[in-house]
């Protein structure tokens, strides 16, 4: 299956734990084509925890980073509006 405009969406389950999923452009989990829950598991061998941390780091990095591109395009915005006056 290809995906014309993948993105990644992250969400908290009651009984599954962290999931993530690949959509097609969407945001809503609901629509993901990829599906996997990232709960690391007493039962899991050491390749899977491997891929499920890199996973817990790489969502952590990434709602660090939308954060911080928040704070700095209200800091172009508030200098932006400065320049112009």
């Amino acid at each position: 299956m290809r995906l014309d405009n993948p993105r990644i969406v992250t969400a908290k389950h009651p009984n599954m734990g962290n999931l993530v999923g690949v959509t097609n452009g969407s945001r809503h989990l609901s629509d993901a084509k990829y599906l996997s829950s990232i709960h690391i598991g007493n039962d899991d061998d050491m390749e899977t925890r491997t891929f499920k941390t890199i996973i817990h780091c790489l969502t952590k990095e990434n709602d660090y980073l939308k954060r911080e591109n928040r704070r700095l395009m209200k800091i172009h915005h508030e200098i932006g509006g400065l320049c112009r006056t």
